[in-house]
């Protein structure tokens, strides 16, 4: 295994895509982590819950891969303090989607470097999205198209998720959960 080989500590394919378009040799595999130990902490706020487990995905591999980069990624969907889980079904969906319908919500995005159990550098980014206000049958439409079951905020942003949207600030890798060609510059000093 190549020692400048960047692990991805995720199974997203979004993820394994936006690495997939730069010049990154990686490879991506699932964390060790159980993410529910985190999101049971109601004492963190959501930018500190996402930070968290992202260091926690990334540190939860670095016993199997010594030597190399670790990336783990987390993304946490908020609207007025409320953070939004993955839906997992089309009906919890469609409700997320009419309690941010015409409402700005944030996506937090953090993203931790480790390697041998060391921290290398943190970052975390902010994306404000601004939902169009839909009917509930557009809405309906939507999860019956996209099917974002496994998607904190329940759109794909990637897929047809942008169309729900009148105003969105952030880069689309960052939307995506991955602002790689940010995060590249900083992670050249560690390689």
């Amino acid at each position: 295994m190549e020692a400048n080989k960047l692990i991805l500590a995720s199974s997203s394919e979004i993820r394994k895509s936006i690495l997939g378009n730069h010049n990154c040799l990686f490879e991506a595999v699932k964390h060790k982590f159980d993410e529910n130990i985190g999101k049971n902490n109601t004492s963190l706020t959501p930018a500190k819950l996402s930070l968290y487990l992202a260091e926690q995905k990334s540190l939860s591999l670095c016993e199997d891969y010594k030597d190399q980069i670790i990336l783990g990624c987390d993304q946490v969907c908020v609207l007025e303090n409320k953070i939004f889980s993955k839906p997992v079904t089309a009906e919890k969906a469609i409700l997320n989607l009419s309690e941010m319908s015409g409402k700005t919500h944030q996506l937090i995005g953090s993203y931790s470097f480790t390697r041998n159990l060391k921290v290398l550098f943190n970052e975390t980014t902010v994306c404000n999205m601004t939902m169009q206000t839909l009917t509930i049958e557009q809405i309906k439409n939507y999860v019956d198209t996209d099917k974002p079951l496994k998607s904190c905020g329940s759109y794909m942003f990637e897929k047809n998720g942008y169309k729900l949207f009148s105003k969105v600030e952030g880069s689309l890798e960052a939307i995506n959960g991955l602002p790689f060609t940010y995060l590249s510059k900083k992670l050249k000093q560690y390689v």
